[in-house]
């Protein structure tokens, strides 16, 4: 049973890239060793461990995350819960309302993209989906705009000090990337640079470069793109 466990770092996600990357970007970071189990297969977690779940976990769902001091679910709320903890936080109110103020523009983008991957299940959501995703993408370049412009000369998108706000931006950039041509993104130097900055972090840089991290697939193998390991962009 769940609640007689010892308590140790321990998340959980489907095997997708999903929601999962900045919660492993940051404890990668922070050096915590993790056991990161992956579900491949709906009915261990549906008919087996979401009994068990049910009883330790305020709202079961996925992901969820165990550590010494809470067991929890949502993505924000552990991100958040994480960054207090590994001291990964804005250090006066200034870098605390910029934290706020970019990880809500980024949650728009994530949401239009997973209105795009799934589409309502009708006849022609293969149209829907195309029209959606031509449409984001025409608005692709202003977006990507306005978080350049957002983030100026600073280092990071706090301010000067790196934050768990920087791995959820570096997730939705770096898909945005994989998704579309990569011309969109590398039109703004700026962002570039602070991707590459990001992917330079010790522990970062070693956790991109092995089989922990996955890339591909983003979405679930019935949304309609990004959701192959093998996938490409195609516009």
């Amino acid at each position: 049973m769940l609640n007689s466990i010892p308590c140790f770092n321990m998340y959980r996600y489907w095997d997708i890239r999903g929601r999962a990357n900045p919660m492993r970007m940051l404890l990668h970071y922070v050096g915590v060793d993790f056991d990161d189990k992956r579900y491949t297969d709906p009915n261990e977690y549906y008919g087996k461990d979401l009994i068990k779940l049910s009883e330790v976990l305020d709202f079961p769902n996925l992901p969820y995350y165990i550590d010494d001091e809470v067991k929890m679910t949502q993505s924000r709320a552990i991100l958040h819960h994480l960054g207090q903890k590994h001291n990964l936080v804005g250090s006066n109110h200034q870098e605390l309302a910029r934290m706020g103020v970019i990880d809500e523009q980024v949650i728009e983008l994530i949401v239009s993209l997973v209105s795009i991957a799934y589409p309502p299940d009708v006849e022609n959501r293969k149209e829907i989906h195309q029209k959606l995703r031509m449409e984001y993408v025409a608005a692709l370049p202003s977006k990507l705009a306005a978080i350049a412009n957002f983030l100026g000369k600073d280092e990071w998108m706090g301010g000067k000090k790196l934050t768990y706000i920087d791995f959820i931006i570096y997730d939705a950039l770096d898909i945005n990337r994989r998704l579309f041509d990569p011309k969109h993104f590398n039109a703004f130097p700026t962002l570039v640079a602070y991707v590459t900055r990001i992917e330079n972090l010790q522990g970062i840089k070693e956790y991109l470069s092995s089989d922990a991290f996955q890339p591909m697939p983003i979405f679930s193998p019935v949304a309609l793109f990004g959701n192959t390991k093998d996938y490409t962009f195609t516009e």
